[in-house]
C-alpha cells in the first residue's frame, strides 16, 4: 500500500464557502484530492477518476429525493466505497444510519473542522470513527442483512493476525491495536492488508462483519 500517493475522495455537499473551506482544508492538510458534488448533481456527476477512496456525505442535504439519486449513484461505480457522514443531528437515532452499508464514520454538527481533518485523516488510514457502542450496533445489523462474505473453504490466519482479528472485533482502532502488540501502526496496517486479502474483504466494515461471524471460531492467544 502507497500512502504517499493522492487520493481521491468525492464530497456530497452544497456548493458554499464552509463547504469550500472544507474541501481546502482537507486538500492540503491530509494531501488529498477531495471532489466537490452538490446533491443536484448526482445524477449527472462530472466524469470521475476510477478510483475513489471515500464519500463523504453532508446528512444536512438528505433528502428523499437526494438519498435516492445518491444510492443510484453509488452503486452504478461506487458499492463498496466506504461512506463518511458529516453535519449529523446528535439526536440522530442508530437505526436512521443503518441504511449505509459502508459506514466508516460520523461526525455531528457540533464537531469542529479540525475534528473532522483528524477523524477523516484516520478513516483515510483504515481506521472507522465512530463510538464502540454504535459500532456493535451496527456490525450486529449489517450481520443480520448482509450475505455471509468468508467462503466455505478454510481461512489460515498467523498468530499474530488472529490477535489483530480479535481486537479488530472489538472495535479497536489501528492506533488501539498496535499499542496493545508493542508494534508500529503502519506493521498493523500491513497486516491488515494482508488479512483482508486472505479473508476475501475490501474493507475495515466488511473485515467487522466477517469478524464477528468468525472470531469465535479462531483460536485466540493474545
Amino acid at each position: 500500500m502507497d500512502d504517499k500517493r493522492i487520493r481521491n475522495v468525492i464530497l456530497v455537499t452544497e456548493d458554499s464557502l464552509q463547504s469550500s473551506l472544507l474541501k481546502d482544508v482537507l486538500e492540503t492538510k491530509l494531501s488529498i484530492h477531495v471532489i466537490l458534488i452538490t446533491p443536484e448533481k448526482l445524477s449527472t456527476p462530472p466524469v470521475l477518476p476510477e478510483s475513489i477512496s471515500t464519500i463523504i456525505f453532508d446528512y444536512s442535504v438528505l433528502s428523499e429525493d437526494v438519498f435516492s439519486r445518491y444510492i443510484n449513484f453509488k452503486d452504478a461505480a461506487f458499492k463498496e466505497t466506504i461512506e463518511v457522514l458529516i453535519n449529523c443531528d446528535k439526536a440522530l437515532s442508530t437505526e436512521e444510519l443503518f441504511i449505509w452499508h459502508t459506514l466508516a464514520g460520523i461526525f455531528y454538527t457540533s464537531d469542529d473542522i479540525g475534528t473532522l481533518q483528524t477523524g477523516i485523516g484516520r478513516i483515510l488510514q483504515g481506521d472507522m470513527w465512530f463510538s464502540r457502542e454504535f459500532s456493535q450496533q451496527y456490525i450486529a445489523h449489517l450481520r443480520r442483512h448482509s450475505r455471509p462474505i468468508n467462503k466455505n473453504t478454510p481461512t489460515v490466519l498467523t498468530k499474530r493476525e488472529q490477535q489483530i482479528i480479535d481486537f479488530l472485533s472489538m472495535g479497536a482502532s489501528n492506533q488501539q491495536i498496535a499499542k496493545q502488540l508493542f508494534v508500529s501502526e503502519n506493521t498493523v496496517k500491513t497486516h491488515l492488508h494482508n488479512i483482508f486479502k486472505k479473508i476475501d474483504v475490501k474493507n475495515r466494515v466488511q473485515a467487522l462483519i466477517w469478524a464477528k461471524e468468525n472470531v469465535s471460531d479462531l483460536s485466540m492467544t493474545i
